[in-house]
């Protein structure tokens, strides 16, 4: 058992993809900074299939946050021919006063910077005041400003630079109908 008060952040296990989705939604319909047509776009791309298989390409892009054994957030991303793409942080009200983000968002950098990615990129709403300061106070570089981007929303764009010294790409990808009912019946029969 862990320390109570101590920070512990590692990629989720494979029963924690359902809290994990559930916590990616409850952020997205928490969210001030969105229009209703954005929030509900999000809540359908940010389903269980695609977290399952941001799980499957590597459980690292499912990035949960504890405070002892207490899930206290997440950091879902997502892989995109070599730039790790932070699509959600989502800490729980009760522990923002914390230094958890802090500690998640170093831990988080640590973790992708491995030699195979170019660079970590992030969006935010031009109006969260808050998540562009916390931003550039965690080293996140603002390289440009999208107006009039999606649903007609004003965006930021931050990223950190990382060095890409292992060769290639792996793609990703989520499985269609026909790709993950054929992996239900072969786990059935064990193969």
């Amino acid at each position: 058992m862990s320390d109570a008060k101590t920070p512990n952040f590692q990629p989720a296990r494979e029963d924690e993809i359902d809290w994990v989705l559930y916590m990616v939604h409850r952020a997205i319909d928490e969210s001030e900074f969105y229009c209703d047509a954005f929030k509900q776009a999000e809540r359908e791309r940010m389903n269980i299939h695609f977290i399952t298989a941001l799980w499957e390409y590597d459980p690292q892009h499912l990035f949960v946050l504890r405070k002892g054994d207490e899930k206290v957030g997440i950091m879902i991303s997502g892989p995109d021919n070599g730039v790790v793409f932070l699509y959600w942080s989502y800490i729980l009200p009760e522990h923002r006063a914390s230094t958890i983000a802090i500690k998640a968002n170093k831990s988080f950098l640590q973790m992708f910077d491995n030699g195979h990615w170019h660079k970590l990129v992030t969006f935010t709403r031009t109006t969260n005041e808050k998540a562009n300061i916390i931003l550039a106070r965690y080293g996140w570089t603002e390289v440009a400003q999208l107006n009039n981007h999606i649903f007609g929303e004003d965006y930021k764009i931050f990223e950190i630079q990382m060095e890409k010294t292992v060769p290639g790409y792996r793609p990703f990808r989520v499985p269609g109908r026909l790709e993950r009912l054929k992996r239900k019946v072969l786990k059935i029969f064990g193969k």
